[in-house]
């Protein structure tokens, strides 16, 4: 018997939707831990810049990153209420991960974004979820 393989990409949305059913479109607040403070404090959102970009659908998602606190963030742009972005965060470039860290969803207006997380020794990227589609993408790890 021939078994199909299922592509990891593929294997990321089917895990990502069975979380969102899980979770029943709620989203628990998370505290702040070791792993989410720069070496110099709290992460913040000071010193911006977009490190890595994609689209699902009609939606921007940007990985957003502070290179003096070390921390990054996802936010979403030209989306709906409803729609949801998250991080998440790898110690091995990928090939696992933690995640959905921070996970929000658009309440009113078009964009929003998420806690900035610290990265130091990790890679992030930023997904998101669009709502009314059902659909999921995620930037490149940076």
């Amino acid at each position: 018997m021939v078994v199909p393989r299922i592509g990891t990409r593929a294997a990321v949305l089917v895990a990502t939707a069975a979380l969102f059913a899980g979770l029943g479109g709620t989203v628990a607040a998370t505290s702040a831990t070791a792993a989410d403070t720069s070496a110099a404090g709290t992460c913040t959102f000071a010193g911006p810049k977009t490190v890595k970009t994609a689209k699902v659908d009609s939606i921007n998602i940007e990985l957003r990153y502070s290179t003096s606190t070390r921390c990054a963030w996802g936010r979403i742009y030209s989306a709906d209420p409803g729609d949801k972005v998250w991080v998440d965060r790898s110690s091995d470039k990928g090939k696992s991960w933690d995640g959905p860290l921070s996970m929000t969803a658009v309440k009113s207006g078009s964009d929003t974004h998420t806690a900035s997380r610290y990265d130091g020794g990790y890679v992030m990227r930023a997904c998101a979820w669009n709502d009314s589609t059902g659909h999921i993408k995620c930037t490149g790890w940076y």
